[in-house]
C-alpha cells in the first residue's frame, strides 16, 4: 500500500492548528503545530473571499508554519468553525427524490436566509441514522463559495492541492471513531469547545445521529450548554450516553470533574487523538498532551485519501 501524506488545518480562537499525517497500514501523525492567524474565520468567514486583501498575509503565515515543521505533504484540507456557515438538521419528506434534493435544499436555505443568492453557497447533506416513517432526518450544510475560493487560492499559492473543506466538529468525529472503536456500539456525545460557544453531537453506531450548536450569551460558561444538551438528549431518547468526549479549547481538569459529578457519566474526558494513532517521536510532548486541541485537524487529514 502506497503511503499517503496529507495536512489538516483547523482554526481555534484566531489561531491555526496544523496536523500532517502519513497513512499506510496505520496512520502516523508526523507534525503538529500552531501559530497566530491574521484571519479569524469565526468572525470574518461571512465576508471573506478570494480577492480579500488578507489572503497574501494569511498564506504567508500558513506557509511559514508548514516550513517550520518540515511538512512534505502536497495535499491540504481545511476544517472551519461553524459560525460563518448555515448548519441545520431537517426532516426531508420521503417523496423527495435524489434528483430533487439539491433544489429542495436551496429552497430550505432561502427560508432561513431570505434574500441571499443560493448560487453564492455550496450545499451538502447527509441522511442521519434515525428511523422515521415519513421523513428522513437530514444534516444540511451551506458554505459560502467566497470562503472556499479564498482557501483554494491559498492552497494554490502554496503549490498544494485543496482536498476538502469541512466543519471542525465533523472532522473530529473521524478522530473519535478511529481512537475509540470499542465503545462505538453505544451512544457517545462529542463536545467541541470553541471561542464563542460549543458544538454538540451524538455518535450512534459510528455515525452522527444529532447535532446542535450553542452560542455563549454573556458570560462564557461551557458547563451550562453542555448540561442543556444532555438534558435535551434525555428528553428525546430517555437514555444517557455511555461517554462524553471533549475537544477544542479550555478543557480544564475542573470542567471534566464537574461534568462527571453533575451528570454521573464516568467516561467524561478529553478526547485522546493518540489513543490508537501513532505520534512521531519528533512531536513536542506538550502538543501531544494537548491532542484534543488538534483533534479536528487530525480527523480531517485522516479523511484525505
Amino acid at each position: 500500500m502506497k503511503a499517503i501524506r496529507s495536512v489538516g488545518v483547523s482554526f481555534l480562537s484566531g489561531k491555526i492548528q496544523l496536523a500532517e499525517l502519513e497513512q499506510k497500514r496505520k496512520a502516523t501523525v508526523l507534525a503538529l503545530g500552531e501559530s497566530e492567524s491574521s484571519v479569524n474565520f469565526a468572525e470574518e468567514g461571512e465576508t471573506i473571499s478570494a480577492d480579500s486583501p488578507k489572503l497574501r498575509k494569511f498564506a504567508s503565515e500558513l506557509g511559514a508554519l508548514l516550513k517550520q515543521h518540515d511538512v512534505e505533504a502536497r495535499q491540504i484540507a481545511f476544517t472551519l468553525p461553524p459560525d460563518p456557515m448555515f448548519i441545520n438538521i431537517l426532516p426531508i419528506d420521503s417523496s423527495v427524490s435524489k434528483t430533487e434534493l439539491p433544489e429542495y435544499l436551496q429552497w430550505e436555505l432561502n427560508q432561513y436566509l431570505p434574500g441571499v443568492s443560493v448560487k453564492d453557497y455550496i450545499l451538502d447533506s447527509h441522511g442521519l441514522p434515525v428511523e422515521e416513517t415519513h421523513a428522513q432526518q437530514t444534516f444540511m450544510v451551506a458554505v459560502r463559495r467566497g470562503m472556499v475560493s479564498f482557501l483554494h487560492k491559498v492552497a494554490v499559492s502554496l503549490k498544494m492541492k485543496l482536498s476538502l473543506v469541512d466543519v471542525d466538529q465533523f472532522s473530529t468525529e473521524k478522530t473519535l471513531i478511529l481512537n475509540y472503536p470499542e465503545i462505538l456500539e453505544f451512544d457517545i456525545v462529542l463536545i467541541g469547545l470553541r471561542e464563542n460557544g460549543i458544538d454538540a453531537s451524538v455518535i450512534h453506531n459510528g455515525e452522527m445521529a444529532d447535532y446542535r450548536a450553542f452560542q455563549y450569551n454573556g458570560e462564557k460558561n461551557s458547563m451550562k450548554p453542555i448540561l442543556q444538551y444532555l438534558k435535551y438528549l434525555k428528553q428525546k431518547t430517555n437514555s444517557t450516553p455511555a461517554a462524553v468526549l471533549l475537544h477544542g479549547l479550555d478543557i480544564s481538569k475542573d470542567l471534566v470533574v464537574s461534568l462527571r459529578q453533575e451528570t454521573g457519566i464516568k467516561q467524561t474526558l478529553p478526547l485522546n487523538a493518540f489513543r490508537k494513532i501513532k505520534p512521531s517521536k519528533y512531536l513536542p510532548a506538550s502538543l501531544v498532551k494537548e491532542s484534543h486541541k488538534f483533534a479536528a485537524a487530525i480527523g480531517l487529514a485522516l479523511r484525505v485519501k
